[in-house]
């Protein structure tokens, strides 16, 4: 009888545990629901900046740091010299709208850079969210007259400089007062083609009866931005470049300009 109850607990241990086979498929399946409607909400959130047509006047209320955006226009998220920086940003967030004369100013200015700086790709970053109010990691770009542009950078010769395409992570990057970056000193911020690029600005603000209120850029590197030959040229026009920022503006400012518009 001992035999036959040994030989049965020996058979059993040898049947395969279903409920151990099973446990990994349903992990597995588990984690495909989860990116499945990760990427459902992902692709809803999206639909707005899909199905956007830019048309009519907008409305633009309150302050920078105070105020709502009516009818607003959506910035491409490519064009022929510019791309957006950051998809999530772009699609998720709803970071890139702007006043219908703020949209004519940053298009015509990339338009103008085609020719003084050819071959040049910019970095648009975060504008207004759709509706205007407060946005994540900004106290102003409430009411659709404020941008940012990521400074152009150069690694050598060659402009298709890594630092532009990290998105979000940006922020985390610092560049010393020579724009030079801290993660690769080679790699360097290109005044004469950020000067260029504020230029044309300033000359389609006025196309559009609007003018540059203030630019908000690390106060340490105002000199190299203006002994550069555009630089020189901005240093003549009535731009109010702000020339004391508290060192948390100033750390938030060495890899992109912050660009305040408003009506002539």
């Amino acid at each position: 009888m001992s035999k036959a109850v040994e030989g049965l607990t020996f058979s059993l241990t040898m049947i395969p545990d279903k409920t151990m086979s099973t446990k990994k498929p349903r992990r597995i399946r588990k984690r495909w629901i989860v990116l499945a409607v990760l990427l459902l909400s992902m692709g809803v959130c999206s639909i707005p900046e899909m199905r956007h047509k830019n048309s009519g006047v907008s409305e633009s209320i309150g302050s920078v740091r105070d105020g709502k955006l009516k009818n607003g226009y959506l910035i491409p998220y490519r064009g022929n010299n510019f791309q957006y920086f950051s998809w999530f940003s772009y699609y998720i967030l709803d970071n890139a709208y702007v006043h219908s004369d703020v949209y004519a100013t940053v298009m015509d200015a990339y338009k103008t850079c085609e020719t003084t700086c050819p071959n040049r790709e910019f970095v648009l970053m975060e504008c207004t969210k759709r509706g205007g109010g407060r946005m994540l990691l900004h106290w102003t770009h409430q009411n659709g007259q404020s941008v940012d542009f990521m400074t152009p950078k150069l690694r050598g010769d060659d402009i298709n400089v890594w630092p532009n395409k990290a998105g979000l992570f940006h922020y985390l990057f610092s560049f010393d007062t020579d724009g030079k970056f801290l993660l690769g000193p080679k790699t360097h911020i290109d005044f004469e083609t950020m000067a260029q690029h504020l230029l044309a600005l300033d000359d389609a603000a006025a196309q559009h009866d609007l003018r540059i209120r203030k630019i908000l850029f690390h106060t340490d590197m105002h000199d190299n931005l203006f002994s550069t030959p555009a630089g020189l040229i901005l240093a003549q026009r009535d731009i109010s470049l702000v020339s004391h920022l508290s060192n948390l503006v100033n750390n938030f400012h060495d890899d992109h300009y912050h660009v305040d518009f408003e009506q002539r």
